[in-house]
């Protein structure tokens, strides 16, 4: 296995390279792009993947992509080839939760290569299909059984921003514009009212945080960049921003969060100064496909 990025404005992909050539160099020109996709989360539902792929019956790649050691981020491209025209391409995808022996739910794709075209072979790990049995010959796909296979001519030509309407366990047909919503909780989101008190706790090496939570519409859920900004209006003072990159948490169709940001108040100030004074707290949340939430919120840092 070997790893590509893609343009930055969509996610960094996975590369699977199988081959599968044949004698003749004009009929080993095919492709199959697999779009591999999610509408659970990665990281919390899904924390590791494990893959078979083989062209012709004879297994090409095994693979065990893992979410905690940076290896598994979805959507992503599985890509097999260049293989012989009429080649038979197969692909088995297990799902597995952290720490879980056994699998939440496997998925299988086929199809033929078909010389001179590269084809987006679409598979999805669906979250209606983790309680969903089906028979050897069949594969679960939307909370169905239905037949693995899928004719090359049924399938589009590989196009690479295919992955900016790809669907996301944060970011669906309903989510509608982008939406943050500013909280507070180190282990789960809890509202913050306009003007309301929260505790600041001395960090592990030095300076003292608050602990930030957001909910979060209509931006993908893997590989959005975070920006907290931070202003003392009495003080005049502005923080320093901080930046990171986050994967949020699925809590309803299209509806996510975060929690446990930790947001330094006390940089450049001593802490007594910030002890009672209002801070204004400004967000932006900007996902892989450039589009960006905002949210603003003032509280008060307590005494």
């Amino acid at each position: 296995m070997s790893v590509r990025p893609i343009p930055e404005a969509l996610l960094s992909l996975l590369l699977l390279c199988s081959a599968g050539c044949g004698s003749d160099a004009d009929s080993a020109d095919a492709l199959v792009v697999v779009g591999l996709t999610t509408d659970m989360a990665v990281g919390f539902d899904i924390e590791r993947v494990e893959s078979t792929t083989k062209v012709d019956g004879v297994v090409t790649r095994t693979e065990r992509l893992s979410y905690r050691r940076g290896e598994l981020s979805l959507p992503a491209e599985l890509e097999v080839g260049p293989a012989r025209d009429g080649a038979e391409v197969e692909l088995s995808i297990a799902a597995f939760r952290d720490g879980e022996a056994s699998p939440i739910l496997t998925r299988k794709a086929a199809t033929r290569a078909a010389g001179g075209r590269s084809v987006l072979l679409p598979v999805s790990l669906d979250e209606a299909c983790c309680a969903t049995s089906c028979a050897a010959s069949a594969t679960c796909a939307a909370g169905a059984c239905v037949d693995p296979f899928i004719a090359p001519s049924a399938l589009d030509d590989h196009d690479p921003l295919w992955i900016a309407s790809a669907s996301d366990a944060c970011k669906t047909p309903s989510s509608g514009a982008p939406a943050v919503v500013i909280g507070q909780g180190q282990d789960a989101f809890t509202s913050l009212e306009h003007g309301e008190v929260v505790p600041i706790e001395a960090g592990p090496q030095g300076g003292h945080h608050v602990w930030l939570a957001l909910r979060v519409t209509g931006l993908r859920q893997m590989g959005s960049r975070l920006t907290v900004e931070g202003y003392f209006p009495e003080l005049e003072f502005e923080l320093l921003p901080f930046t990171a990159q986050v994967t949020l948490h699925k809590i309803g169709e299209g509806r996510c969060e975060i929690d446990g940001v930790r947001f330094q108040v006390d940089r450049g100030l001593p802490v007594e100064t910030i002890r009672g004074q209002a801070l204004d707290i400004e967000i932006s949340l900007e996902d892989p496909n450039g589009d960006v939430g905002t949210a603003t919120q003032r509280v008060v840092i307590s005494p």
